[in-house]
């Protein structure tokens, strides 16, 4: 089960979301940490599949342009591209899921150890999923 001290809602599917509230100071990140790209995080924690193996694999923490890092409870393998379901709030336009297919970059345990985060790299993802996913982020970001 994933934890978070957040709220947690109800989705349409009766699954839960979970949500969290914007960062602290006490939560800055450090220069070493940013990248090129502005990652955006959101309000939402979506929780992203993996259709091949057809199993959860952790919750979306940031997604720039190029990527996002999920945290999840197993570490996840590395190098290997992975055929991936995101589900969306059900207040989302559209709340079907976005799929696309995202390759594994890199992992390690996130802040709290019973978790890991992994950094994936869009490979292939249609204009339309992409065109959705941006408007997720612009409604749903949160504002630091």
């Amino acid at each position: 089960m994933f934890i978070v001290k957040e709220s947690i809602i109800t989705t349409r599917a009766m699954l839960p979301m979970y949500v969290k509230s914007p960062f602290t100071d006490e939560q800055v990140i450090s220069p070493a940490e940013k990248r090129t790209l502005e990652r955006r995080h959101l309000m939402y924690y979506l929780r992203v599949w993996d259709t091949q193996e057809d199993k959860l694999i952790g919750h979306l923490a940031d997604v720039s342009s190029e990527g996002f890092l999920i945290v999840g409870e197993n570490q996840i393998e590395l190098d290997k591209e992975f055929k991936l379901k995101m589900m969306l709030p059900a207040t989302a336009d559209s709340a079907e899921p976005l799929e696309f297919r995202a390759n594994s970059c890199w992992s390690s345990n996130d802040v709290n150890k019973l978790f890991y985060d992994t950094g994936f790299q869009f490979t292939d993802i249609s204009n339309q999923t992409r065109e959705r996913l941006n408007s997720i982020i612009e409604e749903y970001s949160l504002t630091s």
